[in-house]
């Protein structure tokens, strides 16, 4: 079962299809005491462990806001990246998100492992499970107020034999695919759709498996889960970090960045989704 800030998070996502108010109620979850609202709504805490727990998440927020502030500058660029934008423009502003991306992981894994050993696996986990979801609607919001937002796509309630042509129909309108680079952008899309599934599951639903209330964990399982969780998103990080060097091999900077954004933005939807159908 979920927590009550989960539910709301993510009842806020699901309900109002990123509407105006989604978009506020968005912005606040990363910024100052509302931030902190958040997580006090999330983490669920002890006395006892208040005393530890807050100190170190101070810390943390004093080296999160820097590391934040530029994944979401970049992601900015990266969403702004349009046909137009020059190529060497272009990679470099893929390659600054997935820079940016591989940063958080390392301070997220840092205070993980400082929550853990502080405290225990289960406040470890829910200290994790609730910085994903920030993140991940903060990163929502950013496209839903860029151009991406016409193409966001998801495929809950399409049937299944009509999944992948409705996908692949949005994607070669959303990225304006050259006529003489199809064929080559296809053949290297469709082996990243591969093992992006066997990695990461059908639609991201592997993040599933980490999405419930941590409290109903032992501690040795929940901090299991949590190294679990920090692995996968490891990986989806790489996985997208090779196959944006390869697209750029392949077809050129400027439709490869906009891979990269297409592809970021479906997992961030894909991965909210997947998180509020968890059990």
């Amino acid at each position: 079962m979920k927590s009550t800030g989960f539910t709301l998070l993510l009842c806020v996502m699901a309900l109002t299809g990123f509407g105006q108010h989604a978009k506020n109620t968005l912005a606040l979850t990363v910024s100052g005491n509302d931030r902190v609202s958040v997580v006090k709504s999330s983490v669920r805490l002890a006395e006892w462990h208040e005393r530890a727990f807050w100190p170190l998440y101070e810390a943390y927020l004093a080296e999160a806001t820097e590391v934040y502030s530029g994944t979401y500058r970049s992601l900015q660029d990266l969403a702004a990246t349009d046909i137009s934008a020059a190529g060497h423009e272009a990679f470099e502003n893929g390659l600054k998100l997935l820079d940016h991306r591989n940063g958080e992981l390392q301070l997220r894994k840092k205070y993980y492992q400082e929550v853990g050993a502080v405290l225990n696996g289960v406040v470890a986990l829910q200290f994790l499970q609730t910085e994903a979801m920030m993140d991940m609607l903060e990163s929502a919001r950013i496209y839903s107020e860029s151009p991406w937002q016409d193409f966001r796509f998801h495929s809950q309630s399409m049937p299944t034999s009509q999944i992948i042509e409705a996908k692949h129909n949005t994607m070669a309108s959303a990225l304006s695919i050259p006529a003489d680079k199809e064929a080559a952008f296809w053949h290297v899309y469709k082996q990243y759709e591969e093992e992006c599934d066997a990695v990461l599951g059908e639609a991201y639903n592997v993040y599933s498996l980490f999405a419930s209330d941590a409290s109903d964990f032992t501690p040795a399982l929940a901090k299991r889960l949590g190294y679990d969780l920090l692995h996968v998103m490891e990986r989806e990080v790489k996985l997208k970090e090779r196959y944006f060097l390869e697209m750029n091999a392949v077809v050129g900077s400027s439709l490869a960045a906009r891979f990269l954004a297409w592809e970021d933005y479906y997992s961030i939807v894909s991965k909210m989704y997947a998180w509020a159908d968890a059990p």
